[in-house]
């Protein structure tokens, strides 16, 4: 078992949420969907169509939160393909994992939906305030989805979380840094 992965409390978290019966799977295999990338994107433009109101400049509104998504994908496929790192079933085997959905073995770390899922929030958080609280609560409930479907070690949804947040910092500072720049010289 890689060094990670050797305290990670994973068992003993999908022990905690297992066991809701089929009503639950639904619902944890339901958020487990809800933060697949392009899931994601949609989330992000009805979000900011229902704070903006405005279909026209939908897409530069919600650009901050697209970008961000973008940025998390590609950041958390990279450490993904360096890193990889085994999934939980890879290693206990299908006598300990409850798994639900595709079953899955390789690269772990980091978690690409908790990824999408925070740096959602957190862009949502910039752009919009307070009122991004659901996606925050989205992204909880989407991380914890990914231990209950077997996907994931509880730090790679952690690692993924972070690697959200990171993602909409650096979308942030690039559209500061963008704002700061000089316009084109006029003819």
């Amino acid at each position: 078992m890689p060094a990670l992965y050797q305290h990670d409390p994973f068992l003993l978290l999908q022990g905690f949420l297992w066991g809701g019966g089929r009503w639950a799977d639904v619902l944890w295999m339901s958020a487990t969907v809800a933060c697949e990338g392009w899931a994601m994107a949609l989330i992000a433009l009805l979000f900011t169509w229902a704070r903006t109101r405005q279909l026209r400049g939908l897409l530069l509104a919600a650009l901050p939160l697209l970008v961000a998504l973008l940025l998390a994908g590609v950041l958390s496929q990279i450490v993904k393909t360096l890193l990889g790192t085994p999934r939980p079933l890879a290693v206990l085997g299908p006598e300990q994992v409850h798994v639900l959905l595709e079953p899955l073995r390789a690269q772990g770390f980091p978690s690409g939906h908790s990824a999408s899922a925070a740096a959602l929030a957190f862009a949502a958080l910039r752009r919009f305030g307070k009122a991004a609280w659901p996606l925050f609560l989205l992204a909880l409930v989407g991380g914890l989805s990914r231990v209950y479907v077997g996907a994931h070690w509880t730090f790679d949804v952690l690692g993924g979380w972070t690697f959200g947040a990171l993602s909409a910092w650096l979308g942030w500072t690039g559209e500061r840094w963008l704002a700061r720049r000089p316009g084109p010289a006029g003819p």
